[in-house]
């Protein structure tokens, strides 16, 4: 980490203390003892002070305010500012606003002072800086600990596609299962014994409901494709429609003839051509054991998520990709067109991100995050979640990936066998989780209310009840039973960013505190001069100045090559800086386009840049049908090489860039300019 990182991140901190003195002029004097303080800090402790710390506190604050009690907590930066007050010194003007000293919630508190809190101390949380060696190892270790205190997988996990009655004699549902019965004689969960075993059956009649709401599965009925992602076969760009290893357990649900290729003569030709070439570069089908030494296997990347804790996704082979994708498919369309879509949306949080609002304003809804809630999917569960639709479990058996290869640590083996259902990158495991957690709330909301669980019931639970990943919401009434559930079925709860009580609550990027959002602005990294970093900070800058934190929207566009940038307006689609007022671009080259009767002028804009390349094989054709381009599209086969983000210039109508506001947007343009005769009578005085 450079000086220079450091010295980007205290002048992007004196702008936000800037843009808090106008919203608080009379805690001027205070601000600059905080900027002080907090430089100090910095200089002792490093660029932790920003990345690690900073956000912790803000973790606790959260806390505090869901309790409604602030409380010590012996971080740095929240040492008491007197003895006899637990308000800490660092930002005190602002807590005062927030708490009594004594930490007792205050009756008129200041939601600004509430925003400004959270903004200054989660401001750098995602903060785009790679984590140590270290910190990667720890997570690996972490993630196959986690995988060996889960339960094996049964038979039916590691072989073709069974029968129905197979399905009837492994599972028999969640209140007959050992496994979870035996959890339960533990005394681990939450609720009492009864309570729990009948909430079991619950489960199960829950389950069977929305497994057969999906309907049968029928790959016929759903489309293929390749997902963005990279696949474990190679790290570099490759055509995903060559397929490598399609092995005969993936073939039992999914036969090569049929999926693999656009017709069966391309298929008779391939196989033809395979007889003859070398064995060692096969698309055979593997059995057995085979699997394990063959690219049957996904592999392990880390990717940055915060300064200490990468997150951890596994990228899957390109046939178990291509058939996950059609089965990713079929639960976004099933469930869209039932009742599902009022509990579910695999692809908008706006449920989720409502439910969060409501439950902060009336405190009768939580919100609950999971512990590595991927890595805690059993197989066993999603067994006996499905096993009334076995069509669709045959398929989620046959595409899950067996094994996992590292090289992030020699700590653990480099291939090892999975006990999970899946790990992130897998298209299912997103769906299939989402389903299995709302049928947990589902079923804890109607044993706590005393309903039988039928379908009626359940659609009175709307607008209740919301689920996207492990982001869920329910009912407060229901939560200690829902939280019994997810520990009986192996599931770990992340108390940190999980809220019943008070008026803070947290779900999919909404923070809320008694029905405002307080969600802060993240910055996200500095201008370097690559095209990736100038839109980034474009963007960031724009946010800030939406909030109307517009020193610290000044400091980022003060870093941007302005001279080419156009200022927009804020409905304006065009890329550039937004403003309020009147878009003036005198500082850009214009030219009258006499073919267009408009005028134009030149600015930078992002473009993303993609090269392909050709293959010399028929997989082209596959790809065609796949891709179905547009008849007017320029359309070529082939693998596309990585994605370059390019910035060029282009001549663009000054129309485009002075988008006309509506009426909130004209109320905010006046708001804006009261604002702006508010500071700079501040800055005379």
């Amino acid at each position: 980490m450079s000086k220079s990182h450091a010295k980007e991140l205290s002048n992007v901190y004196e702008a936000i203390f800037r843009d808090a003195t106008y919203a608080f002029p009379t805690l001027k004097a205070e601000f600059e003892r905080d900027l002080a303080r907090l430089k100090v800090l910095s200089v002792l402790r490093g660029i932790r002070v920003y990345l690690v710390d900073l956000p912790a506190v803000g973790k606790h604050l959260d806390r505090c305010l869901a309790n409604g009690q602030y409380l010590p907590s012996g971080l740095p930066l929240t040492k008491r500012y007197t003895g006899g007050v637990v308000i800490p010194k660092f930002l005190r003007g602002l807590y005062l606003l927030v708490f009594e000293e004594n930490g007792r919630l205050k009756d008129e508190y200041d939601v600004e002072a509430v925003v400004f809190l959270r903004q200054i101390l989660y401001l750098v949380k995602k903060a785009p800086f790679a984590c140590s060696p270290e910190d990667i190892e720890n997570e690996v270790l972490e993630f196959y600990e986690t995988d060996l205190s889960l339960p094996e997988p049964e038979g039916f996990w590691d072989k073709p596609a069974q029968s129905c009655s197979v399905v009837e004699e492994t599972y028999h549902g969640y209140g007959k299962s050992h496994i979870y019965l035996d959890r339960i004689g533990t005394g681990d969960s939450l609720c009492g014994l009864s309570a729990n075993r009948s909430s079991l059956d619950t489960l199960d009649k829950v389950a069977g409901i929305i497994a057969t709401t999906l309907g049968s599965y029928e790959p016929l009925g759903w489309r293929f494709r390749h997902g963005p992602g990279a696949i474990s076969e190679v790290s570099r760009p490759v055509n995903k429609f060559c397929w490598r290893g399609w092995s005969t357990r993936l073939g039992s649900v999914f036969p090569i003839s049929e999926y693999g290729f656009y017709n069966l003569h391309s298929w008779g030709r391939s196989v033809a051509t395979q007889a003859t070439s070398s064995p060692t570069d096969p698309f055979f089908l593997l059995e057995g054991e085979e699997e394990r030494a063959s690219c049957q296997a996904s592999r392990m990347v880390a990717v940055p998520k915060t300064f200490t804790k990468p997150r951890l996704i596994a990228a899957e082979p390109s046939e178990h990709q291509w058939c996950q994708q059609n089965i990713w498919h079929y639960f976004c369309q099933r469930s869209q067109v039932t009742w599902i879509s009022s509990f579910v949306q695999f692809t908008d949080q706006t449920l989720n991100q409502d439910l969060c609002r409501r439950g902060s304003k009336d405190g009768s809804l939580a919100t609950v995050d999971l512990s590595a809630a991927s890595d805690r999917v059993t197989c066993h569960a999603i067994g006996q979640f499905y096993r009334s639709n076995p069509s669709l479990l045959a398929a989620l058996s046959v595409t899950r990936t067996q094994y996992v290869t590292q090289n992030l640590t020699r700590k653990v083996p480099a291939c090892v066998r999975l006990r999970k259902f899946s790990t992130m990158g897998n298209a299912c495991t997103f769906p299939v989780e989402s389903l299995l957690f709302l049928g947990i709330a589902l079923a804890a909301t109607l044993q706590s209310r005393n309903l039988s669980p039928t379908l009626q019931n359940i659609r009175s639970l709307e607008g209740e009840v919301a689920v996207f990943g492990d982001d869920i919401v329910i009912p407060v009434d229901s939560r200690e039973l829902f939280v019994s559930l997810l520990e009986v079925l192996h599931f770990k709860i992340n108390e940190a960013k999980s809220f019943w009580t008070g008026r803070f609550r947290e779900s999919c990027g909404v923070d809320s505190f008694n029905g405002v959002e307080v969600t802060p602005i993240y910055w996200k990294g500095a201008y370097d001069g690559k095209p990736e970093s100038l839109s980034r900070v474009t963007q960031t800058s724009n946010n800030f100045y939406q909030k109307f934190l517009l020193e610290t929207a000044a400091h980022l566009e003060s870093t941007l090559p302005t001279a080419w940038l156009p200022l927009v307006a804020m409905r304006s689609g065009v890329f550039g800086l937004q403003t309020r007022n009147e878009p003036e671009n005198t500082h850009l080259t214009m030219r009258y386009n006499s073919g267009l009767q408009l005028v134009q002028c030149q600015v930078l804009q992002p473009i993303a840049v993609t090269r392909r390349t050709k293959t010399n094989d028929d997989s082209s054709l596959l790809q065609y049908f796949t891709e179905e381009p547009l008849r007017s599209q320029d359309w070529s086969h082939g693998y596309n090489e990585r994605t370059l983000l390019k910035i060029k210039k282009r001549w663009v109508s000054l129309s485009d860039l002075a988008a006309q506001p509506d009426e909130m947007e004209r109320e905010l343009v006046l708001l804006h300019q009261k604002a702006s005769a508010a500071r700079t009578t501040l800055l005379q005085t």
